[in-house]
């Protein structure tokens, strides 16, 4: 396996008096696609927020691509390293729910913002890069549309071309087709396919169960804050070692089967 890009290392998180994340702990090598899964309020969206540096964190350790990212603040030496966290921002893109999508701006004019700003990249070579990326996720003719002009499925596309602008090492998505209409999710699906087959390192948040056994190397069963298993899609699917896995597979398949009858 390639080196680890991400080393997560006891992390705990809480709200208040609410544990969202106990002692959590996962490895991610670079070019590696993994999956989790789990239901609702078990921690696995809060897990991506704290690896973008949008939440702190109040023990554990992340380390992205040999920097440390965050420390707990609990813990000595407190709190995240301020250069270390530009240059995550850096290293990691995100792509969520929503689309967020500016709407006063153009698809292109949303895509080269950031490279622009945040990279100090010159107009055309930012839009050169955005023309690119835009041809890759199939929005090549959308490039002057605004938002409300596209489906939520071009808009998702548009959101992780958006992402994908600021070459970052590892891509995050966090149930990026839960908002769309079912004729849109198969779009966005084949576009996340795409950037797996060509080695983009993903962590993917998602209930879509066929995407997580064709495209994931592993997948992650997370319940309460905590992981329960981890495996192959081969090894989880067919025979779960933890019965919590089993019963939340078991669910997720009848009711999918219940809503195909």
């Amino acid at each position: 396996m390639n080196q680890a890009l991400i080393v997560v290392d006891r992390l705990v998180k809480r709200y208040g008096t609410s544990v969202v994340l106990d002692d959590v702990s996962l490895k991610l090598a670079a070019g590696q696609v993994l999956v989790v899964i789990g239901p609702s309020g078990s921690g696995k969206s809060t897990l991506l927020r704290c690896l973008a540096a949008l939440e702190p964190i109040q023990r554990g350790t992340i380390t992205i691509d040999g920097v440390l990212a965050a420390k707990g603040d609990e813990e000595a030496g407190n709190g995240p390293n301020r250069t270390s966290l530009r240059q995550l921002r850096e290293k990691i893109g995100m792509v969520f729910q929503q689309f967020n999508l500016f709407p006063h701006l153009t698809v292109i004019q949303n895509i080269t913002l950031a490279p622009r700003r945040v990279l100090g990249m010159a107009q055309d070579e930012a839009e050169k890069v955005a023309i690119d990326l835009l041809r890759r996720v199939g929005l090549a003719d959308k490039r002057d549309d605004y938002p409300e002009r596209l489906s939520g499925g071009q808009q998702q596309r548009a959101a992780i071309a958006r992402a994908l602008a600021m070459h970052p090492h590892v891509m995050l998505f966090d149930e990026v087709t839960s908002a769309l209409d079912p004729e849109l999710v198969g779009e966005v699906l084949r576009t996340m396919r795409l950037l797996a087959e060509q080695g983009m390192t993903m962590l993917v948040v998602t209930h879509e169960m066929g995407f997580a056994r064709d495209v994931a190397d592993d997948v992650v069963f997370m319940d309460n804050g905590r992981i329960v298993e981890r495996s192959t899609p081969t090894e989880i699917f067919a025979q779960p070692k933890e019965p919590r896995t089993r019963a939340f597979l078991e669910r997720l398949l009848d009711r999918e089967g219940r809503g195909a009858s």
